[in-house]
């Protein structure tokens, strides 16, 4: 009797752990797709997860010692989907490296696409693995060339969703016929040259869904258009690369001799600078004119002051706040290019602008 009792109990202890293996095997399969899933939201594709009873292991090179540490924390702090009671019982053991970089700070990256569709890459990433996923994803969208002009590896970014929104960025760049996505920390922005209102509405819509902490501003041209734009901007650099990217492509015109504004592309340039001044309302902005060393000296001097008064009205009555904006005018003091060829005179009648932090 006693015999019969002793294997009667050996055979229901291994029966128990065998259904207890057998019915313990989808919880942990879930809980490993449910850490899995956690670590990819936010950003931490860098590390691999394995269930192992109710253990996670962590393994993976991450692109800082904090990165590895907060990836560590989303997954202890996974719940299960499957488990009907606990909804933590799992532990998590991180084997996480991370690697030792330098530290980059603001955090940047940068794109601009010609009207060829070629593409040129700057900034940083947080690994070699996300650097070569932002190139592939840029060499499938675009057309053209792709250029890897200084992308670097640093410590330094914001969060793991850094190269996500790089590849948004991607996408809505590729909507452009020409333009710039800019990236600084948790600021997103994009300008340049759409085909029409509805691909505009379509890039401010895809800048709308970046991950939680982004902040998203556009500046977006449409043909015979008044300008749409999104969101303001609160870094000094990229509203500079606005200015200088719309100055770029024309200038303002004056009439021979005098301050008087002249010509339907001068007024869409003072317009879309009207517009960027208002996107960048944390920057006071100094207009400078400049003249090429035609005639008299001193003339020159008052006529550059003048210009550069001119455009601070106009911009004004374009409701930028007067007292964020200053003119000054150079004459030909600070020639851009040689005054002996005419193309060289040209280059040199110019106004500048030129952004810096209020007070």
């Amino acid at each position: 009797m006693g015999a019969k009792w002793f294997w009667g109990i050996i055979i229901l202890s291994i029966a128990s752990l065998i259904l207890g293996w057998l019915f313990g095997m989808p919880k942990v399969a879930s809980m490993e797709d449910d850490i899995r899933n956690s670590l990819s939201e936010a950003g931490y594709e860098f590390a691999n997860v394995e269930m192992s009873g109710n253990v996670a292991t962590l393994t993976g090179e991450a692109p800082s010692e904090a990165f590895a540490r907060d990836a560590a924390n989303v997954a202890e702090n996974t719940k299960c989907s499957a488990c009907k009671g606990e909804r933590q019982w799992h532990e998590v053991d991180s084997q996480l490296t991370f690697a030792t970089l330098p530290t980059q700070s603001p955090y940047t990256f940068d794109a601009t696409k010609d009207a060829n569709g070629n593409v040129v890459l700057s900034g940083y990433v947080q690994n070699e693995t996300q650097k070569n996923k932002i190139l592939s994803k840029a060499r499938s969208t675009f057309s053209g060339n792709v250029t890897d002009r200084t992308i670097k590896l640093a410590v330094g970014a914001p969060d793991g969703n850094w190269g996500n929104v790089i590849e948004k960025n991607i996408e809505e760049l590729n909507l452009l016929n020409s333009g710039r996505f800019a990236m600084e920390d948790r600021t997103s922005f994009i300008s340049g040259d759409a085909a029409s209102a509805d691909v505009r509405s379509r890039i401010n819509a895809l800048g709308a869904n970046l991950p939680s902490g982004y902040e998203f501003a556009a500046n977006i041209s449409v043909p015979d258009m008044a300008a749409e734009n999104v969101g303001t901007v609160a870094s000094k650099s990229i509203c500079q690369t606005l200015f200088d990217d719309l100055n770029q492509g024309s200038t303002i015109e004056f009439a021979n001799n005098r301050a008087q504004i002249r010509g339907d592309a001068s007024f869409d340039l003072l317009n879309a600078l009207s517009s960027a001044a208002n996107q960048c309302k944390s920057f006071r902005i100094a207009i400078d004119g400049h003249t090429d060393n035609v005639g008299n000296e001193r003339y020159n001097q008052r006529l550059s002051e003048t210009r550069a008064n001119t455009v601070l009205a106009y911009l004004a009555e374009n409701d930028v706040e007067l007292s964020r904006m200053t003119a000054t005018g150079y004459g030909e003091t600070k020639p851009r290019a040689s005054n002996d060829t005419p193309e060289g005179r040209a280059l040199n009648r110019r106004i500048e602008f030129t952004l810096t932090q209020s007070e």
